[in-house]
């Protein structure tokens, strides 16, 4: 008998030390709320929502990881190489040909370009390039003439 008063004895000592981790995690819980602060943002689309969540957070929580900076990076060139996707359909659309002769080329490789999806492969310079000699052409501000006839996202270069 005494031993089975014994095992009854270690296992209501688990349960309270058991008891006593989730009251310790359910405090720390409670003043880790308190302190936070939960906002609602509201707006149209493209009106800087996101934008003011990521300062915030390069505020308030000591910035980005690598990873979260390698992502964004990511987002850039795709945003990057979809507007100049954006410009070279409107040439298209419009008849405007480009001034320099090597944009054309530069045009139909950038048509057919994808973004790498790992974040860590950098942006091929070529394809850079290729982006900063085609909205350097004089015929994209012929094309921009007509911005309201097709889209391009608000941070075209």
């Amino acid at each position: 008998m005494g031993a089975c008063l014994s095992s009854q004895s270690k296992e209501e000592a688990e349960q309270k030390k058991r008891s006593q981790m989730i009251d310790r995690k359910l405090e720390e819980d409670s003043r880790r709320l308190r302190r936070e602060c939960k906002i609602l943002l509201l707006g149209s689309g493209e009106s800087g929502k996101s934008t003011i969540v990521k300062q915030m957070k390069i505020i308030h929580q000591n910035g980005y990881t690598v990873d979260e900076l390698a992502l964004y990076r990511l987002t850039i060139y795709k945003n990057l190489v979809d507007c100049a996707k954006a410009l070279i359909g409107a040439m298209r659309q419009f008849d405007v040909r480009p001034h320099n002769s090597e944009n054309e080329g530069y045009s139909e490789y950038l048509s057919r370009y994808s973004v790498d999806p790992d974040p860590h492969t950098p942006l091929d310079h070529r394809v850079g390039e290729m982006i900063t000699s085609l909205w350097a052409d004089a015929a994209v501000g012929v094309v921009l003439e007509r911005q309201s006839e097709f889209y391009l996202m608000d941070s075209a270069p």
